[in-house]
């Protein structure tokens, strides 16, 4: 008898839960006059909805229906994001001007590889900094930020382990007086 009551406790539970469980966009609901649950259709978000926009103008290239991301970010000064490229030892990175491109999950960085990549050195002071989620980073010497750039480019997830992840091999990072070293250089996390 108690399992009986405990089925049929889960039932209505799992009715209860399915029936507000359906995505719609920010217009009025059309099927909100209907019964509810399963048979409620979702629809996608009209907003957005336009020309197709050129490459890097905030709107989605290959969609129709696109949706737009607004404008672009705007790095501060004396701040590059860059894609890594090569990592050829511990003190010499390979690296590619990373833009943003509008995507699905709004504005994500990605190097640019249809150009000749650049050199940087990365100095045994560089100050490190590994994505752990958003808006939460550790600060690392240069041999962890080396392994953790090594691993990532390798794919290799028995290096690269808990709390970090990798995220494309995008970092921001400031630059000597010179413009040939690294002074910081900190991961981005993007999903």
């Amino acid at each position: 008898m108690r399992s009986i009551r405990h089925v049929i406790g889960t039932l209505a539970l799992v009715t209860a839960l399915g029936s507000g469980l359906t995505a719609c966009g920010p217009e009025e609901d059309k099927a909100a006059d209907t019964s509810g649950g399963a048979s409620a259709t979702a629809k996608p978000s009209q907003a957005g909805k336009g020309d197709k926009g050129a490459k890097g103008d905030g709107k989605h290239d290959d969609q129709e229906g696109e949706l737009d991301c607004g404008k672009p970010p705007v790095l501060p000064a004396g701040i590059k994001m860059i894609q890594v490229g090569l990592h050829r030892d511990v003190s010499v990175i390979e690296t590619f001007e990373a833009k943003p491109k509008c995507t699905p999950n709004d504005w994500i960085y990605h190097g640019d590889e249809s150009q000749a990549p650049k050199p940087y050195k990365l100095p045994a002071d560089v100050k490190g900094e590994l994505a752990m989620g958003p808006g939460k980073h550790k600060q690392v010497k240069r041999e962890e930020l080396s392994k953790h750039i090594d691993g990532c480019l390798r794919q290799d997830y028995n290096v690269v382990k808990d709390p970090f992840s990798c995220h494309g091999n995008i970092y921001e990072i400031t630059l000597n007086d010179k413009g040939d070293a690294v002074k910081t250089m900190r991961e981005r996390w993007s999903v």
